[in-house]
C-alpha cells in the first residue's frame, strides 16, 4: 500500500496540471452551488431585514392589511399594563438615479441601542434636528457615491424630494439600499402625519398583543415574513438552484476524468502490486481516499469562491427583485456553518459516487498485468444504456405528468442525466461519420484515434454536450420569451401617448381637463390598488380601441367585454388564474370597507407584468367601492396622429408636472427591465461552460498520456511537431464539434421544457414555443473556438515530449 501511495504522490508531483484541473473543476461547481444557495437565503430574508434591524431577529410585526396603522394605536398600546417595547416604523419605496431604495423611518432613540442601527448620540441628534436628514450604512454610501452633508434626490410616491445625508453607519447589513430617517420627519415629508406602516415588538409579546389588539389588526412573525418572500421568489430561486446543480454535475465529470487519467498512468503499477499481494479492496480504498481528498479540498476552495460569487450574483438580481417583487434584499450574503457543511458533504458524496466506475475498472486489473492497454473495449454497455434510457423516460414522465414546479425541475434533471449518459455514444457515432471524408488525411487519423478512446473522452463529451445544450437552451428560452414580451407589449400599447405626473397624482380634475383637449378622441386610465390579502386590483377605463390590447387566453371576447363594461364581471391575468386555481365563472370576492363585492370571472388575459397576477375591474365600480378618483396613468387616443412634441407642449401647458411617454419608450423600458432580469441566467450558463472546458482539457491530457507511444511513432515516421500539434488540435476541435452537434437537439428539448413546463409552473404565464436559431449558431461557433483553445496546452505538452524515450518505454 505504501508503494501505491508513493505512486500517487509522485504522479501529482509530476503532473500538477491534472491536480489543478481536478481542484478547479470541483471548486467551480461547488462555487456556483454555494453562490446560488447564499443568494437564495438573501432573497428569502428580504421581507424581514428591516424588522430584524429594528427589533432583533426574534420579533413580531403589528400591521393592518391596508399597509397603514393609525398612530394612536401605538400610544394606546404603550400605556396599557404589561406593554412590551414597541418600535414604530414607516416604510416607502424611493428611486435615486434608477436605483430602487427603501426609506425606513423609525424612532432613532428607540433603536439606537441594542438592536443595532449603530447610531451614536451625535448622529441621533443630527438626524432629529434636520427634518430632511437621513442616515445610511457605509456600503450604500459607497454605491451612491455620497458622503456626509451631500444631498440625495429621491422620487417617492410620485413626488420629488431632496434629502440630506447626515450620518453614515459603520454597521447594519440589513440597511443595504435603505435610508434611515426620523419618523416624525418622514411623516412630514411623505404627508403621512398620524400614520405608521407597522409596529415591531419582541416575539415573546405575541400573546399579550393578541389579547390587546383591535379587530382587523394582524400580527406577523419573522418566519411568516420569510415564508412570504419565499413564495414571491419561488420561481426565480428554483430555476437558479437547478442551474447550480447542473454546474456541479458538470464539475463531477472533471473529477471522473482526472481519476481515470490517474488510473491510466498507474495501470502497470497496480498490476505489479496486485501480483505481490495487494488486494482489490486496498486499491479501491486508496482511490476512494484520493477522491475524498481531491473533492474535499476542491469543495473547500469552492465554498470560498462561492461566497465571493454570491455577492456578484446579488448585484445582477437585486434591481430585478426590487422592480418585480417590491423587495429590497441585502447587498451582501450571510454565510452559515450549517449551509457550508451541507454543501461540502453533498459535493464529496457526489464525487465519490461519480468515480465508482474508475474504482471498478481498477479492480478488474489482473495481477501481473505489464502490457499496455490503451484501447477501450469495443463492445457496447447495455446496462449503462438501459439505465440512461430509464432515466430519460422517467424524467420525461415526471416532468409531463406532475403538477408542481419542484417535480418538473426534478424530472428535467433526471432526463438531462439520462441524456448525459447517452451523449458519448451519439458523439462517438458522429466522430466516425466526421472521419469518413477525411480518412486519408491527418485529421482523419486524429479523429480515428478519438473513436478508439471512448472511455477516456466520454466524460468530456458528456460534460461539454450538457454545458453547450444548457447554455443554448437557456438562450433560446430567453430570446423566445423576449420576442413574446415584445409582441405582447406592442399589442398592449394601443394609445398614441401615455401620461403620468412627475409628482403628486392624476386627480379627476386633471383627467377631465386633458380629455377636453381638442384632438383627443378618447382617454383610457389605469389605477392599481393592493387589497389587504395581498391581491392586486387594476381599475381600467377602457375605450373601444384599448380592448384590442387584451389577448384573452380563456373566455369569449364579446360577452366578456360586455360584462366587464357593465360592472357585472372581472377579468384576471393568467398568472393569477394559475396561482389561485381560478377559471371562467369562478367568483372573485373583493372587500371595500364594510362591503363585500362578488363578481364572476369573465375572461383570463395574457400578462407578463407580474408573476403574482392581478384582477382587472371596471374603473367606475372601483371608484364607487373605494372612493378613489385618482389615476396612475392615462392613455391618449388622438383623432389624427400628430406631432408628439406638439402634444407634449400642449399637455405641459395644462400642468407642468405632466410627463408624456410614447409607446416606443414604454416598450424600450420594458425590454431593458427584461434584459436586466435575465443577466444572471446568462452568467450561470457561462460558468457551466467554463467548467465543461476544464473537463475537455482534462480528458485530452489523459488521452495524450495514453497515446504517447502512438504520438512518438508518428514523430519517428517523420511527423513534425507542427503536424503533431495540428493532430491534437484536430482532435479537440472534432470533439467540440461532435459535442455541439449532440447538444443541438438537447438544447431544443431544454428550451421546450423550460418554455412549456417550467415557465408556466414557476411564473404562472404560458409562452408560445418558438425556435430562435441564433443561440444554436452561437453555440456551434463557441464550441469550435473552445475546442481550438482547449487543445493548445495539450498539443504543446504532447509535441514537446522526446519520442525516443517514449519508444524505448514498455508502457
Amino acid at each position: 500500500m505504501r508503494l501505491l501511495v508513493q505512486s500517487s504522490r509522485r504522479f501529482f508531483y509530476r503532473h500538477p496540471g491534472q491536480l489543478l484541473l481536478a481542484l478547479v473543476g470541483i471548486a467551480a461547481g461547488v462555487a456556483v452551488v454555494t453562490g446560488v444557495a447564499l443568494m437564495r437565503d438573501v432573497l428569502i430574508n428580504a421581507l424581514d431585514l428591516a424588522g430584524e434591524e429594528l427589533a432583533g431577529r426574534d420579533s413580531v410585526r403589528v400591521h393592518h392589511p391596508s399597509g397603514r396603522i393609525d398612530e394612536s394605536l401605538l400610544a394606546d398600546l404603550a400605556t396599557r399594563p404589561g406593554a412590551p417595547e414597541l418600535v414604530p416604523a414607516i416604510a416607502a419605496r424611493a428611486r435615486h438615479d434608477g436605483r430602487i431604495l427603501e426609506l425606513l423611518a423609525t424612532d432613532p432613540i428607540a433603536v439606537g441601542g441594542e438592536t443595532g442601527m449603530g447610531l451614536d448620540g451625535n448622529q441621533i441628534n443630527a438626524l432629529m434636528r434636520n427634518r430632511a436628514g437621513v442616515a445610511m450604512n457605509e456600503a450604500t454610501a459607497r454605491r451612491l457615491a455620497k458622503s456626509e452633508g451631500d444631498h440625495i434626490d429621491l422620487r417617492i410616491a410620485g413626488a420629488n424630494h431632496q434629502l440630506e445625508l447626515t450620518a453614515i453607519l459603520a454597521r447594519g447589513r440589513a440597511l443595504d439600499d435603505r435610508l434611515l430617517m426620523d419618523i416624525g420627519s418622514a411623516q412630514e415629508v411623505l404627508g403621512r402625519q398620524g400614520e405608521l406602516s407597522w409596529i415591531e415588538a419582541p416575539a415573546g409579546s405575541r400573546a399579550w398583543l393578541e389579547a390587546e389588539l383591535p379587530e382587523g389588526v394582524r400580527i406577523e412573525s419573522a418566519g411568516e415574513r420569510r415564508d412570504a418572500a419565499a413564495r414571491l421568489t419561488e420561481g426565480m430561486r428554483a430555476n437558479l438552484t437547478a442551474m447550480s446543480l447542473l454546474s456541479l454535475a458538470v464539475g463531477l465529470f472533471v473529477i471522473y476524468s482526472v481519476l481515470s487519467f490517474l488510473l491510466v498512468q498507474r495501470r502497470r503499477a497496480v498490476g505489479m502490486l496486485r501480483a505481490v499481494g495487494v488486494t482489490r479492496g486496498q486499491i479501491t480504498g486508496l482511490l476512494a481516499t484520493e477522491t475524498f481528498i481531491l473533492a474535499g479540498l476542491g469543495a473547500l476552495i469552492g465554498l470560498v469562491l462561492g461566497t465571493v460569487l454570491a455577492d456578484q450574483l446579488l448585484t445582477l438580481v437585486r434591481q430585478p427583485i426590487a422592480e418585480l417583487y417590491r423587495l429590497v434584499p441585502a447587498a451582501q450574503t450571510r454565510p452559515t456553518v450549517t449551509l457550508y457543511l451541507a454543501i461540502w458533504a453533498l459535493a464529496v458524496a457526489l464525487a465519490l459516487g461519480s468515480t465508482l466506475a474508475v474504482w471498478l475498472e481498477a479492480r478488474r486489473i489482473p495481477p501481473g498485468q505489464l502490457v499496455r492497454q490503451d484501447r477501450d473495449p469495443t463492445g457496447t454497455r447495455p446496462g449503462l444504456y438501459a439505465a440512461a434510457t430509464g432515466l430519460l423516460i422517467t424524467g420525461m414522465a415526471v416532468t409531463l405528468l406532475s403538477a408542481g414546479l419542484a417535480a418538473a425541475l426534478g424530472g428535467l434533471f433526471l432526463a438531462l442525466m439520462g441524456c448525459a449518459l447517452l451523449a458519448p455514444r451519439a458523439g462517438m457515432l458522429l466522430l466516425r461519420l466526421m472521419r469518413w471524408p477525411l480518412k486519408h488525411k491527418l485529421a482523419g487519423r486524429a479523429l480515428g484515434m478519438l473513436a478508439t478512446s471512448r472511455r477516456r473522452i466520454a466524460p468530456a463529451l458528456a460534460a461539454l454536450s450538457m454545458a453547450l445544450a444548457l447554455s443554448a437552451g437557456i438562450g433560446m428560452m430567453v430570446l423566445g420569451f423576449r420576442v413574446t414580451v415584445d409582441d405582447w407589449i406592442e399589442r398592449l400599447l394601443r394609445a398614441e401617448a401615455y401620461v403620468t405626473v412627475s409628482q403628486g397624482v392624476i386627480d379627476a380634475e386633471l383627467t377631465e381637463r386633458i380629455g377636453e383637449l381638442e384632438g383627443i378622441a378618447a382617454v383610457s386610465s389605469a389605477r392599481q390598488h393592493h387589497l389587504p390579502d395581498g391581491r392586486v386590483l387594476i381599475a381600467y377605463d377602457l375605450p373601444a380601441d384599448a380592448w384590442d390590447g387584451f389577448e384573452l387566453v380563456a373566455g369569449d371576447p364579446g360577452p366578456a367585454r360586455e360584462a366587464f363594461m357593465a360592472g357585472e364581471a372581472v377579468l384576471v391575468t393568467e398568472p393569477f388564474a394559475r396561482r389561485q386555481d381560478k377559471t371562467i365563472g369562478d367568483e372573485i370576492v373583493i372587500e371595500s370597507g364594510d362591503h363585500r363585492h362578488s363578481l364572476p370571472i369573465a375572461a383570463v388575459y395574457r400578462d407578463y407584468g407580474s408573476d403574482q397576477g392581478a384582477i382587472a375591474v371596471n374603473a367606475d365600480d372601483y371608484r364607487d367601492w373605494f372612493d378613489d378618483e385618482v389615476r396612475d396613468s392615462l392613455g391618449l387616443y388622438f383623432h389624427e396622429t400628430g406631432d408628439i412634441e406638439r402634444w407634449r407642449q400642449r399637455l405641459e401647458a395644462i400642468d407642468e408636472r405632466i410627463v408624456v411617454t410614447t409607446p416606443e419608450q414604454v416598450r424600450a423600458q420594458t425590454l431593458v427591465v427584461f434584459d436586466r432580469t435575465f443577466r444572471i441566467s446568462w452568467a450561470l450558463a457561462a460558468l457551466v461552460g467554463i467548467i465543461a472546458l476544464i473537463a475537455l482539457v482534462s480528458a485530452l491530457l489523459a488521452l495524450g498520456l495514453e497515446r504517447r507511444r502512438d504520438h512518438a511513432t508518428l514523430r519517428a515516421l517523420g511527423l513534425t511537431r507542427r503536424g503533431l500539434t495540428g493532430l491534437v488540435v484536430s482532435q479537440t476541435t472534432g470533439l467540440a464539434a461532435a459535442s455541439a452537434l449532440v447538444a443541438a437537439p438537447l438544447a431544443i428539448a431544454i428550451h421546450a421544457g423550460l418554455t412549456l413546463v417550467v415557465q408556466p409552473r414557476a411564473f404562472g404565464w404560458s409562452l408560445p414555443l418558438s425556435l430562435p436559431l441564433p443561440p444554436l449558431g452561437a453555440m456551434l461557433m463557441l464550441a469550435l473556438a473552445a475546442g481550438l483553445i482547449a487543445g493548445l496546452y495539450p498539443a504543446w505538452q504532447i509535441a514537446s515530449r522526446n519520442p525516443s524515450s517514449e519508444l524505448r518505454s514498455r508502457g
